[in-house]
């Protein structure tokens, strides 16, 4: 896929606001971290999408998540803090192995910040990930 990528050719709806490479440590990137908002439904989408160098075609471990942040939170937000919805694909504790993909995940979270993440793990077993802050409010 390329850098900009279609929405429904994920299974998300709305345009695309953000992406985000998954490094790994030595800089090369594993793949991309692709977010949509549907502004008809105020929702959020996300996948984790492998480069060749990250698996693409190739079963490895990808996965993504979205959070959706407690009301009047805007700084930092992560997994393990009180959240209203949190989302991931494949489910925390999986061992499920996607080749092209992984979501997309796609909590309702009009009038909030959300904060997202991903990670692609290589053939080789070299792992790439990204995670934001909250991020994308209202």
């Amino acid at each position: 896929m390329s850098p900009s990528a279609d929405a429904a050719s994920y299974g998300c709806a709305g345009s695309e606001i953000d992406s985000y490479a998954l490094k790994t440590s030595g800089g090369v990137t594993n793949g991309t971290f692709h977010l949509f908002h549907d502004s008809s439904s105020g929702k959020n989408c996300a996948m984790a999408v492998a480069s060749s160098a990250g698996g693409y075609g190739t079963p490895t471990l990808k996965t993504v998540w979205l959070m959706k942040c407690p009301a009047g939170y805007k700084a930092w937000a992560s997994r393990d803090d009180a959240h209203d919805a949190y989302v991931q694909d494949p489910a925390v504790g999986s061992s499920t192995k996607y080749s092209p993909y992984a979501g997309p995940v796609s909590p309702s979270a009009a009038g909030r910040c959300i904060a997202v993440g991903g990670s692609i793990t290589s053939p080789s077993g070299t792992n790439a990930h990204y995670t934001t802050y909250a991020t994308h409010c209202g």
